[in-house]
């Protein structure tokens, strides 16, 4: 692992780098262009991981357009994506396992199936649950902006060119839905073509519900 700041951005010719990892997006695009660059030297290929938010996107928008490239956008992983990339961890360590040591928990496993009249994939399911520590409770759901428990974040957009910022978005969602879920609306902004919100699980909930009948209409 390399830790480095702009010096060793360029110049260094430092082979088989396979993961760039940028704190934030660089003001000007050539400096993106030889951080990335690090991954692709004698025609080989990597991927480059730049953070970003709203202080800085206009940044990534720039490099975009400057470039010729399209990056791809990745939001905040929800705690089920995280839950599901340390199972796929905890599988892998699995093959790290000696055979020589499976006998000693023979007995264990059969107390285990049996617990569970047989059924394998259930008692596997509560091994790897209580190995990755999500074992006490269904996993909350929560705010992708703010992490705030008990919140859904929405999106909504529109076509590419078009417009539908804040204004439009309330002036449509105080049309179509109820002055209660209209208020309860926190934290909105535009994002892409559209607008992201928090609105509180139940509430998420029956947006949607609402807006597959509007679809239907």
């Amino acid at each position: 692992m390399l830790v480095a700041t702009d010096v060793a951005s360029r110049g260094l010719d430092i082979p088989d780098v396979e993961l760039v990892i940028q704190l934030e997006p660089p003001k000007d695009t050539e400096s993106y262009i030889h951080r990335s660059g690090r991954t692709a030297r004698a025609g080989k290929s990597g991927t480059c991981i730049t953070f970003y938010n709203r202080r800085n996107e206009e940044f990534v928008d720039r490099i975009e357009q400057l470039a010729g490239i399209k990056l791809e956008r990745v939001g905040v992983p929800t705690e089920k994506e995280m839950q599901k990339a340390q199972t796929k961890g905890i599988i892998k360590k699995l093959e790290d396992v000696d055979e020589e040591v499976l006998e000693l928990f023979e007995e264990s496993a059969s107390l285990l199936l049996d617990q569970h009249n047989g059924d394998a994939k259930m008692a596997l399911k509560i091994a790897l649950a209580y190995c990755s520590g999500h074992y006490k409770q269904k996993i909350p759901s929560r705010s992708l902006l703010t992490g705030r428990d008990g919140y859904n974040t929405l999106q909504m957009s529109v076509d590419q060119g078009k417009k539908f910022d804040e204004t439009a978005a309330h002036a449509l969602i105080e049309r179509h839905w109820s002055e209660a879920t209209s208020k309860s609306i926190t934290q909105m902004t535009e994002y892409g073509s559209g607008v992201v919100f928090d609105l509180r699980k139940g509430e998420a909930e029956s947006f949607i519900e609402n807006f597959k009948l509007l679809k239907e209409r």
